[in-house]
Parts: C-alpha cells; sequence; structure tokens
C-alpha cells in the first residue's frame, strides 16, 4: 500500500517562479514519493487512520535545497590537500564521504551535482549507498574523477585528474567514465588565479574537444560541466553546449551572447562564497596568505564576479547555487552561505537566491525536484521561520525541524519532535 503523509498546520513556499511569493498557510499531502496535491488556505481532507498527519505548528515547509558543485570527496576535516585525500586508504576514506553526505542532508539539501571526485569511485559509491538505502544522503549526479588537457591546470601526469590530449582522446575518457556510472562530466577549460602558473584568463582544449564530450555524454544521458573563470572559456563552454558553468569569473560581449544565445538550456554557477572567503581573509589561518591572495588576482576577480551575476541576473541566465564547499573557510554544513551572498552582493530577492537552489536545480539535473507542485518529487525542507524575510535562516541549523527525502522522513530534529 502507498505510504500517505499530509504536512498541515504550516506555511507553504512552492518556488513555483512567483517573484513576489511568501510563505501562505496550507497544507501538502504526500503518496509514495510525490507530491499528491498542495492546498493554500484551506486544510486537505483526509482519513486520519489512514494518512500519517503531521503538524507543522507554523512553520514553513520549502523545496529540499540543492548544490550544484559539490566535491563530497573532500571530508570535514579537509584544508586544502587533495593529495592526501587521494592516498587516503579506500576503506577509511569513504566513511568520511559518507559523514560529508549526510552532513548535506541534515543541512536540508536534498539534491547535489558532482563536480570532482578525488577517489574516482566516491560519487558512485555514496550514489549506490544512498539508493539502497544503506546510508543516509541527498540524491547524487555523480561525477568521476575530474578531466584536464595535458599541459593545462591538472593536467600533469600523476595528478588527480584524467589527462587528456585530442578529440579521440576526451571521446575515450567520457565514454569510460559513463559506463561507471559517471552522469557529470567535469572538464577543467581554464585556469585559476590561485595557481600562479595558470591564471584564470588561460585557455584549455578547444571546441572540437568540448563538442565531442557532449556528444558522447549525451548518448548516455549525461552532461558536461566545466571550470571556466575566464571569457573566452565561459564563451567556448556556451557555444559547445556544455550544460553548467562553474565560475564564469570574467565575463565580455562574446561571452554574454554566447550564454543568451542558450538561456533555457545553459546554467551558470558561480561559487561567490568560496570567492568571498578567500578574499575576507577567511582562508588566512589554513595557510592562505594575504600575499597568495594578493598574487591571485582574486580581489580583482570577486569584482569581476558580482559585476558579471548582476548582467546574468539581469538577462535572465539560470543562475545555481553551489561552489567548493569544504574548504575549512567554507565548511561543510555551511552551504546556504551561498544564498546570502546573491542576497549581499548581487542584490538578489531572497526568493530569487531561494530559486538557485530550488525551482533551478532540478530542469538543470533533469529531475521532478524544486517546487512544491503536484506530481513532484517530494524533497521537501521544513523551517523556523521565513526565509524570505530572512536568508539565513536556511544557514541555521537549528530552525532545519525536518528534511522530506521521496516522501520519506529523512531527518528530524530530535529537540523539535522527540
Amino acid at each position: 500500500m502507498t505510504e500517505r503523509m499530509l504536512l498541515t498546520n504550516g506555511r507553504i513556499l512552492t518556488c513555483g517562479g512567483d517573484l513576489a511569493e511568501r510563505p501562505r498557510e496550507g497544507s501538502v499531502l504526500v503518496e509514495g514519493d510525490r507530491i499528491a496535491k498542495v492546498s493554500i488556505g484551506a486544510d486537505i481532507d483526509v482519513d486520519p487512520g489512514a494518512v500519517r498527519v503531521v503538524d507543522l505548528r507554523g512553520a514553513t515547509v520549502l523545496p529540499g535545497l540543492g548544490d550544484a558543485h559539490t566535491h563530497i570527496s573532500w571530508p570535514l576535516d579537509f584544508v586544502f590537500d587533495h593529495a592526501a585525500v587521494a592516498a587516503t586508504p579506500s576503506g577509511r576514506h569513504i566513511l568520511d564521504v559518507a559523514a560529508v553526505a549526510k552532513t548535506y542532508l541534515h543541512s536540508g539539501y536534498t539534491l547535489l551535482i558532482g563536480a570532482g571526485a578525488t577517489q574516482p569511485q566516491d560519487d558512485l559509491l555514496i550514489h549506490d549507498a544512498v539508493e539502497r538505502g544503506l546510508i543516509a544522503g541527498p540524491r547524487l549526479i555523480p561525477c568521476g574523477a575530474m578531466i584536464a588537457e595535458r599541459g593545462g591546470l591538472g593536467g600533469e601526469e600523476g595528478g588527480l585528474m584524467e589527462v587528456v590530449d585530442g578529440v579521440r582522446d576526451i571521446r575515450e575518457v567520457v565514454a569510460r567514465q559513463c559506463d561507471s556510472g559517471v552522469r557529470s562530466l567535469k572538464l577543467f577549460i581554464s585556469g585559476d588565479g590561485v595557481v600562479p602558473a595558470h591564471p584564470s584568463e588561460d585557455v584549455y582544449m578547444n571546441d572540437d574537444m568540448l563538442s565531442a564530450a557532449v556528444d558522447v555524454a549525451d548518448g548516455y544521458g549525461a552532461f558536461v560541466t566545466v571550470h571556466a573563470r575566464g571569457a573566452a572559456s565561459v564563451a567556448m563552454a556556451a557555444r559547445t553546449g556544455v550544460r553548467i558553468i562553474h565560475h564564469a569569473c570574467f565575463l565580455d560581449d562574446e561571452a554574454l551572447s554566447a550564454l543568451e544565445a542558450r538561456r533555457d538550456d545553459v546554467w551558470v554557477c558561480p561559487g561567490l562564497h568560496y570567492l568571498y572567503a578567500v578574499v575576507s581573509g577567511r582562508a588566512r589561518e589554513w595557510g592562505i596568505s594575504g600575499e597568495q591572495v594578493e598574487a591571485s588576482g582574486y580581489r580583482h576577480e570577486l569584482r569581476a564576479q558580482i559585476d558579471g551575476l548582476h548582467k546574468l541576473k539581469a538577462a535572465g541566465i539560470p543562475i545555481l547555487s553551489g561552489g567548493d564547499f569544504g574548504h575549512q573557510w567554507t565548511r561543510h554544513g555551511t552551504y546556504a552561505a551561498e544564498l546570502q551572498r546573491y542576497v549581499e552582493l548581487i542584490d538578489m530577492s531572497p526568493i530569487e537566491a531561494i530559486h538557485t537552489a530550488t525551482r533551478n536545480m532540478g530542469p538543470a539535473a533533469r529531475l521532478d525536484t524544486g517546487e512544491i507542485r503536484a506530481g513532484l518529487l517530494a524533497d521537501l525542507i521544513v523551517v523556523d521561520g521565513d526565509p524570505t524575510a530572512d536568508i539565513t535562516v536556511l544557514q541555521d541549523h537549528s530552525k532545519l525541524r525536518t528534511v522530506i527525502k521521496g516522501g520519506v522522513v529523512a531527518y528530524v530534529d530530535p529537540e523539535v519532535y522527540p
């Protein structure tokens, strides 16, 4: 018999697209793993003997949050030593990764899009364990090892990434990863100012290589994401069919035009909070000195990214929340700080910021999530307070009452529901 659950006596934030939306009194009926009915301003009549009734006590229910740039490989105590993580014995390491998956779920995140695994099987193993009900965790679009061009950032022999030389190589690597179950392919097509030998304006790979990667991924129902900080790399990603562009710190007219031409099927995931945290000095005690920040060009890059995000917002280019959480200056569990930066730095309203982690996330991941609407997956969170009035509500773990994933209560705050 299909399980049924009624969420009642609460306020509903549907994230249906109305930028004036505020939480409204209502109820949500869940049947199996789907939302069956949403009622605003009225109760839903049910047989209490046949339905589990959950009294929300005035709390707000909204779609589960998503992060589109996830490295679940990075353990809770991760600093910046990728090589040490890669060298950790696999058995001990996967327990660290399972703890990260649980932390995302217990932070209100029900959907993750992988953006690179440090040990190549990390995402695949966690995805399988979550799907089988062995461990608690969000839905995960699994990624494999990141892919770099020889000579580019991450493209050295014996490094942590898969190294490719041309179209034939990249087709083979993408096909092999997809055969293993990977569905989010992460390519490095630009440098990064924090590595002086590979500045952000560098461009790696070419149109033929990216088009080949996209073509192979499409055949498997997978998609390509890229690390692209400079304008030329962003333009190349947009015109070759890349689905998610990470960072996009520098934009010019060519990049903006290429993005606008694909407005309905390309997403930008900026990772704004990471850049803000480094420039603000939060990484200093972890070995990233003020001198290194200056040398990286990150101060200029942050200003450029803020300006570019204003332009993307005005052009209607969809933005996805997410970005390199897991360093000690962007600690696991603080994921919703990204939404706060959107409000503070690029003049999004709180509901616009919430959409980057909800209604924008479902289409990007090709999943029926991100809104409270009949027929969609019942991935929901219940919080005290109104996140459309105060976006920081979503960072306060003491205000997170319940997480529901696929119609099943996946987390309950024991202080609220003992």
